[in-house]
């Protein structure tokens, strides 16, 4: 049976990119990303003994990064431009990345970004959860408090718009 140590560290290592890259989607700045990023540690760290046998672990930690968003956003609201996620891009490209496809995929994810920037806060919340942390619908709404529905309503109207934008 792992020690909470090697539970957590599994945690990190396993969601750590997708978390870090969720922050960055919707707090924008990579500073205040990687100041939350460590507040969710210690959260994950605390609570994780009385979390024994976790169902979906990634939706347990993506619901407290949401919550300690929402702690920051409560306390510092803004929206800057949004960095690279080179973290989420380099654990899905693989070790040995093509240069050429990997240039390609970042100038697509530079113009997906900006285009998202466009989206009203709730449904960049939404599709943040969904297509960056990789949360299914259900999981999407249980971590928002909201029906699923509402997440399919969001989802709909923000790829609407994403769709306007970018052909």
């Amino acid at each position: 049976m792992p020690s909470d140590r090697d539970a957590f560290l599994g945690l990190v290592d396993e969601h750590g990119a997708v978390v870090l890259a969720f922050l960055r989607r919707l707090c924008g700045r990579g500073d205040d990303a990687e100041d939350l990023f460590q507040e969710v540690a210690v959260r994950v760290w605390r609570n994780l003994a009385s979390r024994p046998g976790l169902r979906n672990p990634r939706a347990w930690v993506m619901t407290i990064a949401y919550r300690v968003f929402l702690d920051h956003r409560a306390g510092r609201p803004r929206m800057a431009s949004l960095e690279d996620d080179e973290g989420l891009l380099a654990s899905r490209a693989g070790p040995d990345p093509d240069p050429a496809v990997l240039t390609e995929t970042r100038e697509r994810c530079a113009i997906v970004r900006d285009a998202m920037l466009g989206l009203s806060p709730p449904v960049r919340e939404v599709f943040a959860l969904h297509y960056t942390a990789g949360l299914s619908l259900r999981e999407v709404a249980g971590v928002l408090g909201i029906s699923v529905g509402t997440v399919k309503s969001r989802l709909g109207a923000g790829l609407e718009q994403l769709r306007r934008e970018l052909s």
